[in-house]
């Protein structure tokens, strides 16, 4: 396709995502408006449609939608991308693969390094994100450009809402952004250099910082060959184009979209979506009407109207502090003021009633800081709550924007050599990256709790060396290895399996062989205390042998008497003798017989 055809085409296809966007543009402004202004990127001034150097708070009275809508987005980081946690994971798509110790290895350094790469700062990754959340909770949509960079590797960046337009694949994912943004004339010569129009050149020469609208398209290429090599033939084109004289500076190519719009909620047949802001809207436009108009109130209370007559009075009437008004002399007329009935109480009733609906409306309630210390059973219960409630969000939050954005990010760094080296056997497909939902956190701690509970109501029974085998019915291994997932123990601080196995059978030896040792250790030590022992004379060790001696000798007696006895008695060729003469009788017992 030739230049020329190519920018018209590129301008058609825009015009038409401007007309189909045209009818949001009225509540975005109204909504950014009252809640929070410097989002305002939808307004007719300025070349990018943002008025500069402007508060734009004319219409606020009352800040707690604003601050509402801070907390829900702080909210929404700590929960879903909060630095201090590992919010992603990396494993192999065969588990048995992962039982390998330089894969491990790798595993656990690769997450080390994408989780520096969010956490640093070059990258802008957790200033951007907070920017995305306000945009997604006050707007519905919102829009995050992950780019390939020299220097940082990976470079993140919210755009305002007001300069993309997008459009949704047949499966209802966004496949295509235009954008279009204003920068300098001096940025882009830095930029493009050669490839700009004469007219551009000349005022990044003599104007510039002098503003110049530039178009991004980002769409899926139908006709590429997919086993091609080059940026004609990746799966997302890309085009740059000066908008006034339609002149084309850049066209190349993405291997992934690079440009995420995650939306809150989104009705059937709409592109855009519709977030808690636009469900406030009601009750902001009511809160601050009230707060102007109770604010008007009590400002005629504590300064009210005055009722002068016409006549009677020498020059104005003052009614400021200190100040003096004359009259004639004799003159009955006074100056009076006119009675204000207003009842303040039930105007702020009113007003903290629609405060309070707006907090829910954002979910205050639901991501609100837990109150006093509860036991761990009952902080269990309260996640997963939230959890059922936020569900639905967090699942399309996940699916449009966080699964994407790892992939995106790891695909980067992979390509660009900032991963470790893959260990022999290992090839990137092997790798799976995926978001760790706190939907899933919740529902595995809560399998924890299961399992606690149920080893403790079997505690008794499992008293005093388990009598009854109880733990025979667990599978203990499997118990230890699940628990470590649910709580996200890093993969490098386990064992794999045959080398567990291999040390139980290495410590059993060792157990066998000290064993084996000690008693040695006793033997010998015994020998050692018979050869220092004085064997001429009597002593308690000669008295311990003698003793021992003489008991064997009469068991053997003993033993060979008893078996001869028993041989006589089965032959029947001799009866039992006594070993002892029977005594003579008495004398007495002679002479009476």
């Amino acid at each position: 396709m030739q230049t020329t055809e190519l920018a018209r085409s590129l301008l058609t296809r825009f015009n038409g995502l401007e007309q189909s966007r045209q009818p949001w543009i009225g509540s975005w402004q109204e909504l950014t408006e009252y809640m929070l202004p410097r989002k305002d990127s939808f307004a007719a001034t300025g070349a990018s449609g943002v008025t500069r150097g402007q508060t734009g708070d004319e219409r606020i009275f009352d800040s707690t939608p604003m601050h509402a809508l801070e907390m829900l987005a702080s909210s929404l980081g700590g929960l879903l991308t909060n630095p201090a946690m590992p919010w992603f994971d990396i494993k192999t798509r065969d588990p048995k693969m992962g039982d390998d110790k330089a894969v491990r290895t790798f595993l656990q350094q690769a997450r080390e390094r994408i989780a520096m790469m969010f956490n640093a700062e070059d990258s802008g990754f957790q200033t951007n994100v907070h920017e995305l959340y306000l945009d997604i909770a006050l707007l519905g949509t919102a829009v995050m450009y992950v780019e390939a960079d020299p220097q940082t590797v990976v470079r993140f960046s919210t755009r305002p809402l007001g300069e993309v337009y997008v459009a949704e694949s047949a499966r209802g994912a966004v496949d295509t952004v235009y954008r279009r943004y204003s920068i300098t004339a001096r940025q882009a010569a830095q930029e493009w250099g050669a490839s700009l129009a004469d007219e551009t050149k000349k005022k990044a020469e003599d104007k510039p910082d002098e503003k110049i609208e530039i178009l991004h398209a980002v769409f899926p290429r139908t006709d590429r060959d997919p086993f091609g090599i080059g940026a004609a033939n990746f799966p997302f084109g890309s085009i740059y184009m000066e908008m006034a004289n339609e002149n084309i500076l850049e066209e190349s190519g993405y291997l992934e979209m690079p440009y995420l719009v995650p939306r809150w909620a989104k009705a059937a047949g709409e592109t855009y979506g519709r977030g808690p802001g636009q469900t406030a809207l009601s009750d902001t436009r009511v809160l601050n009407a009230m707060a102007r108009t109770a604010l008007m109130a009590a400002e005629k209370m504590s300064d009210p109207p005055l009722m002068v007559p016409d006549d009677g009075f020498l020059g104005a009437v003052r009614s400021g502090p200190g100040g003096l008004s004359y009259y004639r002399a004799g003159s009955s007329d006074r100056i009076e003021p006119l009675p204000v009935r207003v009842d303040l109480g039930a105007t702020e009733n009113m007003m903290a009633q629609r405060r309070e609906s707006i907090r829910r409306i954002f979910l205050g309630d639901q991501l609100a800081p837990e109150g006093p210390a509860v036991t761990a059973t009952e902080a269990v219960i309260r996640q997963s709550e939230k959890m059922r409630v936020l569900g639905p969000v967090l699942g399309r939050l996940q699916t449009e924007f966080l699964s994407p954005l790892i992939m995106r990010v790891f695909n980067i760094m992979l390509r660009a050599g900032a991963l470790p080296s893959f260990p022999e056997g290992l090839a990137p497909n092997d790798i799976e990256v995926r978001y760790n939902s706190p939907v899933s956190r919740a529902q595995k701690q809560y399998e924890a709790q299961g399992l606690s509970q149920t080893l403790q109501y079997l505690s008794p029974l499992m008293a005093n060396g388990d009598p009854f085998g109880i733990m025979d019915n667990f599978e203990t291994d499997r118990m230890a290895r699940h628990v470590a997932e649910m709580f996200g123990t890093p993969s490098d601080y386990m064992k794999p399996e045959p080398d567990v196995a291999a040390s139980r059978t290495e410590k059993s030896k060792t157990q066998s062989t000290m064993q084996t040792t000690a008693m040695m250790a006793q033997g010998a030590a015994i020998a050692k205390t018979l050869s220092e022992a004085h064997t001429d004379r009597p002593n308690v060790l000669t008295d311990l042998w003698q003793m021992l001696t003489n008991a064997g000798a009469v068991q053997s007696d003993a033993e060979a008497e008893a078996e001869t006895e028993t041989a006589n008695i089965e032959d029947g060729s001799l009866i039992p003798t006594p070993t002892a003469p029977i005594a003579e009788p008495p004398q007495e017992v002679i002479d009476a017989g």
